[in-house]
């Protein structure tokens, strides 16, 4: 008997036998331009030297310990990643997990516990993990469990008016995120999100921001509430805060934060030493001088990049831009002949919509690359 993995990913023929920064090289040689990034985890890219070597030092050093003990990493994380928060008067407070979706988790148990409420609004096209509750606020083609741990309530994404008469006193959070990246990065627009600010102001939900995917530097500032101009009650992130570890990061706001049990938290895993070291060196690198400028920057022009061949028009902010294609196209197909031209991309939800989530080390230059492939697809067709 031959063991099988579960047939869960649709792979891509794609032969890769390593990478290095914004390239993967395939088993023949070949180079491929990576625009994915691993799906916003390659935060510094492939192979990055400086975050290897913070890697390599703690793995000899201390490369696990117990969350019973303290260690040199865990106060080098907060040094690193406190100056990259939005402004908020009583401060932060973060706990540490291992991924988006225990993130989430983390984030809807904090507000339920902190409003005593039994309520979680959530939008059409979300998504926020497949564990419980995470899937319970996520719009998916198919119900991971069946039953919710708590009453979820859908909503019309950017409808100010229905979100006015769903939020009452019986809600205990919204949660968005806030580019909506698998549905296609579809955006939010500035009043939709100052309503749901003012909303909750006024009811006493908890706002939270999913920035699993817009957080750490991605939208060219280091969150999304710092770009959007709204500061939520608590946020979340994964993917790329720790470079390519395993990490999530549950932030809320102190007064919150410790008005709920400690121990409603827990993992066994999250905060190590070995991931701290590697988060607090990408939370160095996303405030180092320039680095924002250079996300900003290649954003612009992989946008001028894309205003050619199949694409229609851009939307989404940074370094997550959605890529929306002529109606008679469907984004699978300019996916597949994108690749054929050496340059990877994402697809969505929308069958119209690509993905480019490269690492934030990609710069202006490799653009071009983008644009000679997209120029050589208007050439075939």
């Amino acid at each position: 008997m031959k063991l099988r993995e579960i047939d869960a990913y649709a792979r891509l023929p794609l032969p890769i036998a390593a990478a290095k920064g914004n390239e993967l090289v395939l088993e023949d040689g070949r180079r491929v331009l990576d625009l994915y990034g691993g799906h916003c985890v390659n935060t510094l890219g492939a192979g990055d030297p400086g975050l290897g070597r913070v890697i390599a030092e703690q793995w000899q050093r201390l490369s696990f310990a117990t969350n019973l003990l303290d260690h040199a990493p865990r106060k080098a994380f907060l040094e690193a990643f406190e100056p990259t928060l939005p402004p908020c008067d009583d401060g932060w407070s973060v706990f540490v997990t291992n991924s988006g979706a225990e993130a989430n988790e983390n984030a809807l148990k904090l507000a339920l516990a902190f409003t005593k409420r039994h309520k979680v609004v959530f939008f059409k096209g979300a998504f926020h993990g497949r564990t419980a509750a995470a899937a319970a606020v996520s719009d998916t083609k198919l119900a991971a469990f069946p039953t919710t741990p708590f009453d979820a309530v859908k909503l019309p994404w950017n409808d100010i008016e229905l979100a006015s008469k769903a939020l009452d006193s019986s809600v205990g959070a919204v949660i968005l995120e806030p580019y909506q990246s698998l549905a296609g990065v579809t955006e939010p627009s500035a009043e939709f999100l100052a309503t749901l600010r003012r909303l909750c102001d006024r009811t006493g939900a908890l706002l939270i921001f999913d920035e699993v995917q817009t957080g750490n530097g991605r939208l060219g500032t280091p969150w999304a509430s710092q770009h959007l101009g709204v500061v939520p009650d608590a946020f979340t992130t994964a993917k790329g805060a720790a470079g390519g570890l395993p990490i999530g990061l549950t932030v809320a706001r102190t007064k919150m934060a410790a008005a709920v049990p400690g121990k409603l938290f827990g993992s066994t895993f999250g905060g190590g030493p070995l991931v701290l070291a590697a988060a607090a060196e990408v939370a160095r690198r996303i405030a180092s001088p320039g680095f924002l400028e250079n996300v900003r920057a290649t954003s612009a022009a992989l946008r001028q990049a894309a205003s050619r061949g199949p694409i229609e028009r851009v939307r989404g902010a940074g370094l997550l831009l959605g890529l929306v294609v002529k109606p008679e196209l469907k984004a699978s197909v300019v996916r597949d002949q994108l690749l054929e031209q050496g340059v990877l991309v994402g697809t969505s939800d929308d069958p119209q919509v690509l993905r480019l989530s490269p690492a934030l080390t990609l710069v202006p230059a490799d653009a071009a690359r983008l644009a000679s492939a997209l120029e050589a697809l208007e050439v075939r067709a």
